[in-house]
């Protein structure tokens, strides 16, 4: 079964970690179905945020704790999955 491109979002955005701002930036997400009818329902969101400057502030924080609030408002939490800036939603946007 093949992924489905949903959207392709970029922008910059408010990163926290809990209640604790840690910067605003430059994110690129992709929004992938996992099923051939396009639908949310089953999909995933991928993507690149700039974290430059910021990473000592994840360790400290916690990896499990992140929330990216993107320029509509939505939010996601994700997970780091490199020391590049790569990350991979927790979820789907809200």
């Amino acid at each position: 079964m093949s992924k489905q491109l949903l959207q392709s979002l970029t922008g910059v955005g408010a990163v926290h970690a809990g209640d604790v701002l840690l910067r605003n930036t430059a994110y690129q997400l992709t929004l992938w179905s996992d099923d051939s009818r396009g639908s949310s329902d089953n999909a995933s969101v991928v993507g690149h945020i700039d974290i430059t400057g910021i990473q000592e502030a994840v360790v400290f924080a916690g990896p499990g704790s992140l929330i990216l609030t993107i320029e509509d408002g939505r939010r996601l939490a994700f997970q780091l999955t490199s020391t590049h800036g790569e990350i991979v939603g927790r979820g789907w946007l809200t």
